[in-house]
C-alpha cells in the first residue's frame, strides 16, 4: 500500500474486467497473466488526513486513532477519492467526501474514518477482481501502509481475509526486479528463483468488526453511486 495502492493478482488464465477497471496484462514469466486493482490514493489519504489535522506524522495520528472504541462502528464515512479513482469506477472526476461528520467528530475519528475509506476501496477493487473469475489465494501485504498494525486489522476484517506481513517486504519491489533479471540471464525456471520470503506475522480478521464493516462498506457504496453525478 504505496501512495496509491494496488492488489496485485498473477494467474495462469487470462481473466480480464475493463467495465470494473481492472487492468489485466502478460506477466514477464511465461504462461503467467497478471491482474491489478488499482487504487490511486491510498496511504496518501493519511498524510493529507495527517497533515489537516495537525498531526506532526503519520504515526502520531495513528495512536490516537487506536485508542477509539472499535468494538462498534463509527457513524462517519470516507470516500478517499482525493485523485479521482481508478478500479472500480474509472472516474477521474470523483471526489473525497467525509459523510456523517458531527459535534463530536475529532481527529482521531477522522483518521479512523481514513483507514476504513481506503480499506472499503481495495474491497471494492477485490470484488472486481473476483468478478473477474479470479481467485485469490492468499495476500501479502508491503508498502507505507505495511507499517501499520491497526490499519492491517482493519483491511483484514473489512477484506475478510488474513494478511500476511514477510520478512524483508520493503524491498520486495526492488528483489523482484532483481529475481527476474537472474532468471533472464542463467535460464533457470521461474519456481526455482522466485521462492516466498519467510512470513514475519499474520493479521487476522476480527469477527466484530467484519459484522459492522459488511454493512458500513453497503453505504459506502450507495454513497458513491448517490454522489457521483455531483462530482
Amino acid at each position: 500500500m504505496g501512495t496509491s495502492g494496488v492488489y496485485f493478482v498473477a494467474n495462469e488464465t487470462y481473466n480480464p474486467n475493463p467495465d470494473s477497471a481492472v487492468h489485466t496484462f502478460c506477466h514477464c514469466i511465461p504462461n503467467t497473466w497478471h491482474q491489478m486493482s488499482v487504487v490511486l490514493s491510498a496511504a496518501s489519504c493519511l498524510t493529507w488526513v495527517t497533515k489537516l489535522t495537525g498531526f506532526s506524522d503519520e504515526k502520531s495520528l495513528l495512536d490516537e486513532v487506536a485508542k477509539l472504541d472499535f468494538t462498534s462502528p463509527s457513524n462517519l464515512v470516507f470516500l478517499p477519492y482525493l485523485s479521482g479513482e481508478r478500479t472500480p469506477h474509472n472516474n477521474p472526476n470523483a471526489q473525497g467526501v467525509f459523510f456523517g461528520l458531527d459535534h463530536n467528530t475529532g481527529a482521531a475519528e477522522l483518521g479512523r474514518a481514513v483507514l476504513e475509506g481506503v480499506a472499503f476501496a481495495f474491497a471494492d477493487g477485490q470484488q472486481a477482481l473476483i468478478a473477474a473469475g479470479t481467485k485469490i489465494d492468499q495476500v501479502s501485504v508491503i508498502g507505507g501502509g505495511a507499517r501499520s498494525a491497526l490499519w492491517g486489522k482493519i483491511l483484514a476484517s473489512v477484506l475478510n481475509t488474513p494478511l500476511t506481513y514477510r520478512k524483508g517486504a520493503e524491498v520486495g519491489p526492488a528483489f523482484g526486479a532483481a529475481r527476474l533479471a537472474k532468471i533472464g540471464v542463467t535460464n533457470l525456471a521461474p519456481s526455482e528463483v522466485c521462492i516466498a520470503s519467510e512470513v514475519d506475522f499474520v493479521i487476522e480478521p476480527d469477527s466484530t468488526m467484519q459484522n459492522y464493516y459488511t454493512a458500513q462498506h453497503k453505504k459506502y457504496q450507495q454513497l458513491y453511486q448517490s454522489l457521483k453525478a455531483h462530482f
